[in-house]
C-alpha cells in the first residue's frame, strides 16, 4: 500500500465519505504498516470548498497548470516592471479565476454535490493564492486541499485549515554568483526577446481562455438543448394525449348523434302509431255508443213484448 496512492483517493472522495474511506484505509495500513497508518490517519478531512478545488485539479488539471504558468507571467512582467503587460496579464487572470471557479461548481454539481456561491468565492480565492505564490500552487496541484487558501499579497498564502498530507519542500536557496559584465546590446536582445515570448504566451493563453469560454458556452447551450429537447418531447405527448382524448371526445358524439337519430326516429313512429290507437279507439267508442243505443232499444222492445203478453194472458 502506496501513502501517495491512498491519499490522492481519499481526496476523491466525496467529503461525506471522506471519515468512512480513511478509517478503512487505516483500517487496513494497520495489517502491514502501522506507521503509515498513521500517516493515513493524520489526512485532514476537506472543507466544501477544498474538495471542490481538488475535485477541479482532477477534473481539469492542465488547465489549472496554465493558470499557475500564468503566475510565472505575471511575475516577469513586474521584474521587468512592464505595467502594460502587468494590466492585460492581470485582467487575463481574472477571467481564468473566474472560469475555472465557474468549472469547479460544474464538476461539483456533476459529482451530485453541489456547491454554493460562498463557496464559488471561496475557490476563486485559493486560485489567486495559487497564481500569486508557487509554494500556494504546489499545493493546490497536490489536490490534497483541506482548507481554502486566501492570500493579500503579503509573505506567503494562509489556509483556513490544515492543507495537505504531501506539504510542499522549498529548495534551499543557493548564494548567488557576482552578476557578470553587462552587455547592452546582449540586454537589448534579450528583453526584445522576452517581450516577444510574453507576447506570444499572452496570445495563447488569450486563445486558451477563448477556448475555455467557447467549451463552457457550448456546455451551456448543450444542457440548453437538453432540455428544450425533453420539454419538446413532453409538450408532444401531451399534444398526442390531447388529440386521442379529442378523437376518443368526436367518436362518444358521433354515437351520441346516431343514438339521438335513433330515438328520434322511434319517437316519430311511437307518434305514429299513438295516433293509429287513438283513431281505433275513437271508432271503438262510437261502436259502442252505438251497440249501448241499439241495446237500449232491444230492451224497450222487449218491455213492451212482454206487457203485451201479460195483457194478453
Amino acid at each position: 500500500m502506496d501513502f501517495d496512492d491512498v491519499a490522492d483517493e481519499l481526496y476523491a472522495q466525496l467529503p461525506a465519505d471522506f471519515i468512512g474511506a480513511r478509517t478503512d484505509a487505516v483500517a487496513e495500513a494497520k495489517r502491514t504498516d502501522k506507521g503509515l497508518a498513521r500517516r493515513i490517519g493524520e489526512l485532514g478531512k476537506p472543507t466544501l470548498a477544498a474538495w471542490t478545488v481538488n475535485l477541479l485539479v482532477r477534473e481539469s488539471g492542465d488547465q489549472v497548470s496554465e493558470l499557475v504558468e500564468l503566475g510565472d507571467l505575471l511575475r516577469r512582467a513586474q521584474d521587468d516592471l512592464d505595467p502594460e503587460q502587468l494590466r492585460a496579464l492581470d485582467k487575463q487572470r481574472r477571467q481564468v479565476v473566474r472560469a475555472l471557479a465557474r468549472e469547479a461548481a460544474k464538476h461539483a454539481r456533476r459529482a451530485g454535490h453541489p456547491v454554493s456561491d460562498a463557496v464559488v468565492v471561496q475557490v476563486e480565492e485559493t486560485l489567486k493564492a495559487a497564481v500569486a505564490d508557487p509554494a500556494a500552487a504546489e499545493v493546490v496541484l497536490a489536490g490534497r486541499l483541506t482548507g481554502a487558501l486566501t492570500y493579500n499579497g503579503i509573505g506567503a498564502p494562509s489556509e483556513t485549515r490544515t492543507t495537505t498530507g504531501r506539504p510542499p519542500r522549498r529548495p534551499a536557496a543557493a548564494p548567488e554568483p557576482p552578476p557578470p559584465p553587462v552587455d547592452l546590446d546582449a540586454a537589448r536582445a534579450a528583453k526584445a526577446d522576452r517581450a516577444a515570448r510574453r507576447e506570444a504566451e499572452e496570445k495563447l493563453r488569450e486563445a486558451r481562455t477563448a477556448l475555455r469560454a467557447a467549451r463552457s458556452a457550448v456546455d451551456d447551450a448543450a444542457g440548453e438543448a437538453e432540455q428544450a429537447t425533453a420539454a419538446a418531447k413532453e409538450a408532444a405527448r401531451a399534444a398526442g394525449a390531447a388529440r386521442k382524448e379529442r378523437e376518443d371526445a368526436q367518436a362518444r358524439v358521433a354515437e351520441l348523434e346516431a343514438a339521438l337519430e335513433q330515438a328520434r326516429e322511434r319517437a316519430a313512429q311511437a307518434d305514429e302509431e299513438t295516433g293509429t290507437a287513438e283513431a281505433e279507439a275513437d271508432r271503438a267508442e262510437a261502436d259502442r255508443a252505438a251497440a249501448e243505443e241499439d241495446l237500449q232499444r232491444a230492451e224497450a222492445d222487449r218491455d213492451r213484448a212482454q206487457q203485451l203478453v201479460d195483457d194478453l194472458s
